[in-house]
């Protein structure tokens, strides 16, 4: 079916991660460059700030953790079909609770392709099948070819937060009354990952941040338990999810593994040192920005799963075989 385009408002259902979320925001920005068309979003409201101030959105659907629950979310379903039983509604999460909310839609429902079948034999034959056709679209233009016929180029669809005078003055002063007299740059540290795999060891953080204390400022962002014994400012668990973005916009480079913070980076231009383990580019979460650097070493178990929650079953793994010497050199590098 004929997805209309002239459709001057659609309903777009991502849940999570906060990565993929985020991803959605460039997409967005570029269909209703190309149409017009505004959108509301449906997503959980720890998300739901990603959105604020985005010229391409015309309401935000903040799902609370007890509305997803099993025993509420038929009704909350019933509740957002009848809400916007007018208009379309775009499934840009593919899973069982887009379906279960399809089901009741009340007019025309588009999924985009998640590519599950393909994702699942590319890991179970180690990368021997479906390698090529996994990298033909990263996952942005996977959302975007729910609206374009023809490949749309990553750069375009490049993730976007739009924050607003008063949160970059607030950020600005908070970085200020952190750093008093500060003629340094100011690297930021994201050293958390949703699962174990994705991150390196704290040992290693510590190492890279007190290297890296002679020349730059360093402060930790992102949610976690940080030990006290790093060097630099700590913001763990300080700042709200508008707040991080604008915090990141004021430092110099991030660097952090593969995470939702990395895309916050990319969606406030911020540079980015990402380091990479048992994800790879096939999966299609590589940051796009002109100032987005991928660390990465190839080994033959990568990937090993599909968003890195497998235990690393070698002795080294994947990401601990990027030197602490490396992603050292690598950041003077791109702050140079």
């Amino acid at each position: 079916m004929k997805i209309p385009l002239h459709t001057n408002t659609a309903v777009v259902f991502r849940l999570s991660a906060m990565g993929d979320v985020a991803l959605m925001s460039g997409v967005l920005s570029y269909w209703n460059s190309l149409y017009r068309t505004k959108f509301i979003v449906i997503t959980r409201e720890e998300f739901a700030p990603l959105f604020e101030n985005h010229p391409a959105i015309a309401g935000i659907e903040a799902l609370s953790k007890e509305s997803l629950e099993y025993k509420t979310y038929s009704q909350t379903c019933k509740k957002l079909a009848e809400k916007y039983a007018d208009f379309p509604l775009f499934d840009l999460h593919a899973s069982t609770r887009s379906r279960l909310l399809a089901h009741q839609w009340k007019t025309s429902v588009y999924r985009y392709n998640k590519m599950p079948v393909l994702r699942r034999l590319f890991l179970w034959s180690k990368g021997k099948i479906g390698k090529n056709a996994l990298l033909e679209k990263d996952v942005r233009q996977r959302y975007a070819s729910l609206l374009c016929e023809d490949p749309v180029a990553p750069r375009l669809l490049k993730p976007k937060i739009y924050l607003d005078e008063d949160e970059r003055t607030d950020a600005r002063n908070l970085l200020a009354e952190l750093f008093p007299n500060n003629t340094k740059k100011i690297v930021a540290i994201h050293p958390f990952a949703t699962h174990k795999a994705k991150t390196l060891p704290l040992g290693h953080w510590q190492k890279i941040s007190a290297v890296l204390s002679g020349e730059y400022q360093i402060l930790f962002v992102g949610k976690g338990d940080l030990p006290e014994n790093m060097y630099g400012k700590n913001l763990i668990n300080k700042t709200n999810l508008r707040e991080l973005c604008a915090v990141l916009s004021r430092c110099s480079l991030l660097i952090t593994g593969d995470s939702g913070p990395m895309h916050l980076a990319d969606a406030v231009d911020t540079p980015l040192l990402a380091l990479f383990g048992p994800t790879t580019k096939e999966w299609g979460f590589f940051p796009v920005g002109e100032n987005a650097h991928i660390l990465q070493k190839e080994m033959p178990c990568r990937p090993c799963s599909l968003h890195g929650k497998q235990k690393c079953r070698q002795k080294e793994s994947c990401l601990e075989k990027i030197s602490t010497e490396e992603i050292i050199a690598h950041a003077k590098k791109i702050l140079s």
